[in-house]
C-alpha cells in the first residue's frame, strides 16, 4: 500500500521518483529474498480413501498433511476433480505446527458409475516473510471404482442384525405358505387365523401362530435394458442407477434368504450374462459385473432379450425385467416378449414412471399452450396405464414405479412372490 500511495504521488512530484526507486529496489529484494528463503518442499501428502465409492451418496477422502520444516504453515489445500464427480469442502484450509499435522476431509459425491483416477494434490502457502505465496503439487496416482449404491444392502444388513425392519420395506423376513413349518410365534396384526395355533395359544395363554418358512433354492434373474430408452435422469440418478440399485438390493435379500440371483444386460442383443448363483459368491459377481454399466443408443430388442434368457435359464425362474418405452411399436415388441415366458417362467416386469410427464399432466395452465401440454401429458400416461392393465391381464406381474419408490417396492414384490408361493 505504501509503495502505490508513493508510486501515485511521484507522479505529480518528480523530485519523489528517486525515493520511490529506491522503495521499489527494497521490496525487489525483499521478494527475492523471501522466495529463496521458501525453496524446498516443506509439506508431505497423502491421500485416504476407500478403494469402492458408491454413486449418489457421499464418500470420504481425506488428506493427510505433515509439516517438514520448523515454522507453522497455514493455506489451502487441493485435490484435483474427480470426473463426473460433485466435491464437498475441496479445497480446504489446513492450520499446521512446526513438524506437526493434519487431516482435512472432504466428501466425493459420484454421479456416474465406473472406473475413476485421482491425479495431483496442490497446496498453497505464504512465503516466510509473507511477500509471496508457494505452491507444492504432488501427483498422487490412484484408482477407484464406482459402483451402485452399496451402502443400501450393507444397512439392510445391519437392520437384520439388530432385529428391526426398515420402515420402507416393512418386514425383512420371507415367510412361506402352509406347507413347510418353521416355528412358533406370537400372533401379529394381519396374521393369517388359520395359522394360529390354538394348543399352543392355550398352553401360553397368548395367541399364538405358526409360521412356515419359504422354499428356497429357487432362481431370481435380473434382466436390464441399457438401450436408449433408459438414458432419463431423475433425481441426480440414471435410470440404469434406480434399477441396478433396486436390483442389487433385491438380490440381497434374496440371496440371504436362500435364492440364487443372476443377471443379464441387454439392449439390441444380450451384453452380459451371469448365470444364478448363490451365497456372497453370487453377491461380488452381480456387483463387479455392473459398476461400469451405462446406457447407450441403441434401440432395444425385447425378443431377442427373452429368447436368450429361455435358452440359458431351463430351470422355473422369476425374471425382473428393468425398461422404459419410448414408442407403441417397443410397448408391443415388450408384451408379446414377456407373455412368451409364461408358463415356464414367472416374469415380472418393472416399469419406472416418467415424473416429469406426470408433472406436465397436473401442472396448473396459465396460457392456452399449457392446455396442450397438459393434454399431451395425460394421453402419454394413459397409454402407459393401458399397457400396464394388458400385461396383467395376461399373468405377467408388473411394478409400475417412481424411480425414488423403486427400491422398497421391487423388495416389497418379491417378499409377496415368495409367500404367495407364485414361484
Amino acid at each position: 500500500m505504501l509503495a502505490a500511495a508513493l508510486a501515485i504521488v511521484a507522479g505529480y512530484a518528480p523530485p519523489l521518483r528517486g525515493p520511490m526507486l529506491v522503495v521499489d529496489l527494497v521490496l525487489l529484494l525483499g521478494a527475492f529474498a523471501d522466495g529463496v528463503l521458501a525453496l524446498g518442499r516443506r509439506l508431505d501428502l497423502e491421500r485416504q480413501s476407500p478403494a469402492i465409492f458408491s454413486v449418489g451418496r457421499p464418500n470420504l477422502v481425506t488428506l493427510v498433511l505433515r509439516n517438514r520444516s520448523g515454522r507453522a504453515l497455514s493455506g489451502m489445500v487441493a485435490d484435483d476433480p474427480l470426473e463426473a464427480c460433485e466435491a464437498r469442502g475441496n479445497p480446504g484450509r489446513f492450520d499446521l505446527a512446526p513438524h506437526g499435522g493434519t487431516a482435512v476431509k472432504y466428501e466425493l459425491v459420484p454421479t456416474r458409475r465406473g472406473r475413476r483416477r485421482f491425479g495431483a494434490v496442490s497446496v498453497r502457502y505464504p512465503s516466510p516473510l509473507g511477500l509471496i505465496a508457494r505452491q507444492e503439487r504432488v501427483e498422487l496416482p490412484a484408482d477407484v471404482d464406482v459402483y451402485p449404491d452399496v451402502h443400501a444392502a450393507r444397512a439392510l444388513e445391519l437392520l437384520r442384525r439388530q432385529g428391526r425392519q426398515d420402515a420402507r420395506l416393512g418386514s425383512l423376513r420371507v415367510r412361506g405358505g402352509d406347507t413347510e413349518f418353521e416355528r412358533l410365534r406370537p400372533y401379529q396384526a394381519g396374521d393369517a387365523i388359520r395359522h394360529v395355533d390354538w394348543r399352543s395359544s392355550a398352553r401360553r395363554d397368548d395367541l399364538t401362530v405358526r409360521q412356515f418358512q419359504a422354499e428356497s433354492n429357487q432362481n431370481v434373474v435380473f434382466a436390464l435394458d441399457v438401450g436408449r430408452s433408459m438414458r432419463g435422469d431423475t433425481g441426480g440418478l440414471t435410470a440404469v442407477d434406480h434399477a441396478l440399485n433396486a436390483a442389487l438390493l433385491t438380490a440381497d435379500v434374496a440371496l440371504r434368504g436362500g435364492d440364487r440371483a443372476g443377471l443379464m444386460v441387454f439392449d439390441e442383443t444380450p451384453r452380459r450374462f451371469v448365470p444364478p448363483t448363490g451365497g456372497r459368491a453370487g453377491a461380488r459377481k452381480l456387483t463387479r459385473a455392473v459398476y461400469d454399466l451405462e446406457a447407450g443408443l441403441g434401440a432395444t430388442d425385447y425378443g431377442a432379450a427373452m429368447a436368450f434368457l429361455r435358452a440359458q435359464v431351463r430351470v422355473r425362474s422369476l425374471f425382473i425385467v428393468f425398461t422404459n418405452l419410448l414408442d407403441p411399436r417397443s410397448a408391443r415388441e415388450l408384451a408379446t416378449s414377456m407373455k412368451g415366458l409364461l408358463p415356464r417362467h414367472l416374469p415380472l416386469c418393472v416399469l419406472l414412471r416418467d415424473t416429469d410427464i406426470e408433472s406436465l399432466s397436473t401442472a396448473p395452465a396459465t396460457a392456452v399452450d399449457d392446455l396442450y401440454v397438459r393434454a399431451a401429458a395425460a394421453e402419454a400416461l394413459a397409454w402407459r396405464d393401458a399397457l400396464v392393465r394388458g400385461l396383467r391381464r395376461a399373468g405377467v406381474l408388473v411394478l409400475d414405479a417412481r424411480p425414488g419408490d423403486l427400491t422398497p417396492e421391487l423388495v416389497k414384490g418379491y417378499l409377496e412372490v415368495k409367500a404367495r408361493r407364485l414361484l
